[in-house]
């Protein structure tokens, strides 16, 4: 699946639930209140994406690229960033429960809210 097939099913609010996305290139990309929970999303570049809001639940999200994106507000429970960059990321608000974050992945990232297990 690429990016433009992922955006359309995402504006139709056809579901993504559990969908292999690795590697795709979102970045700059509007993809506010998305349902992308279970995907399979590791090595997506999401630089500069705007992310508020989405369900990125029980997401594997190794060795993405976040920075300067905005995760205010998202789900990113249970979830594995482990290898992702954080940098300028806003995660203001943003429910990292569960979710498994390097401390040297969150360096540079605008945090508020309920804390994230870190390795």
């Amino acid at each position: 699946m690429d990016v433009e097939m992922v955006l359309k099913n995402l504006q139709e609010m056809k579901a993504m639930h559990g969908e292999n996305l690795s590697g795709l290139d979102f970045s700059g990309r509007d993809l506010s209140g998305a349902n992308l929970s279970g995907c399979n999303l590791s090595g997506c570049n999401f630089r500069e994406a705007k992310l508020s809001s989405c369900d990125l639940s029980d997401c594997d999200l190794q060795k993405c690229d976040f920075r300067g994106a905005d995760l205010s507000l998202s789900s990113l429970y249970n979830s594995d960033l482990s290898g992702s960059k954080l940098r300028r990321a806003n995660l203001t608000h943003a429910n990292r429960t569960l979710a498994k974050i390097s401390k040297w992945a969150m360096k540079g990232a605008y945090i508020t809210g309920p804390t994230a297990y870190c390795e």
